[in-house]
């Protein structure tokens, strides 16, 4: 047996249409709602020794060419940008001899290591390597109010 139902109109819209926008915006969040898992992050440090110390530095302060990738200007650099901007950085261009030879899962380990030691805080769930999901991070350098 099929019901059928009726939309209520508001101002010509029906409400239907109202509940798809609403909860896509309010999945909008930012790197100091804890965007991804303390093992998360603890894959992500051993795989930044394997593939990202050798240019970056141990600490990640940087060495030669490389820039460091703690605090500062690197935090400053990607504020107020959606993390998928960095994320698609890092999938193009990091390692140099191999970007596409690490996948994006390890890449998002990566990053969720790069956020724990610029003291973003952990969360429950870990950081996407989606693109669609992560334009939905922004990154802020400061916590907002």
């Amino acid at each position: 047996m099929m019901r059928k139902f009726k939309l209520p109109m508001i101002g010509g819209v029906a409400l239907f249409g109202l509940t798809i926008v609403a909860p896509a915006m309010a999945q909008n969040i930012n790197v100091w709602d804890g965007v991804y898992t303390k093992a998360q992050a603890e894959r992500g440090k051993e795989s930044f020794g394997e593939r990202c110390a050798a240019c970056h530095g141990v600490q990640m302060q940087g060495i030669e060419e490389a820039p460091t990738l703690k605090q500062g200007a690197f935090v400053y650099n990607w504020d107020g940008m959606p993390v998928s901007i960095l994320f698609q950085r890092l999938r193009e261009t990091m390692p140099l001899d191999d970007p596409k030879g690490t996948s994006r899962k390890i890449k998002a380990d990566i990053l969720a290591y790069i956020m724990s030691e610029n003291n973003f805080p952990e969360g429950k769930m870990p950081l996407p390597y989606q693109n669609s999901q992560l334009k939905r991070i922004q990154w802020n350098a400061l916590k907002p109010k």
